[in-house]
């Protein structure tokens, strides 16, 4: 069997051709290149990021100027409002001011479900609409 296009050039050149015999797996599964992935996280770790993702949990009004101070940061926010649901009051308060933030920094809030709110910072606009993805 030989190997055609870039997956040939993946291997070492003694590699490249071999067959597969009836009922055995890939000839060449013992020659593999090793990844030092290690190495390449130490890069990402020490690289700052322009914007974080970040995820949270509302559980009381005390949590919305650290939720706010995240926003103005410029950070896109994933709040989890599930346990606050039960206090309808704190989730409005709680929504009524991060909307207030996300129009301070022209960004925007979106909610997702019935438990989950984004919010983006500037210059990211949340599709309303569900991807019909098949």
């Amino acid at each position: 069997m030989r190997l055609k296009g870039g997956l040939g050039k993946l291997l070492p050149k003694g590699k490249r051709e071999g067959g597969v015999g009836e009922g055995e797996g890939v000839g060449i599964e013992k020659d593999y290149l090793d990844l030092d992935i290690e190495e390449y996280e130490e890069d990402l770790e020490d690289e700052r990021a322009r914007l974080y993702i970040k995820t949270a949990e509302l559980t009381g009004l005390f949590d919305i100027p650290e939720l706010k101070k995240e926003i103005y940061a410029g950070n896109i926010l994933i709040l989890d409002i599930s346990r606050a649901k039960q206090d309808k009051v704190l989730v409005e308060k709680a929504v009524k001011d991060l909307k207030m933030a996300a129009l301070d920094v022209r960004g925007d809030i979106a909610g997702i479900g019935d438990d989950l709110v984004v919010v983006a910072p500037t210059g990211i606009k949340l599709e309303r609409k569900k991807l019909n993805v098949r």
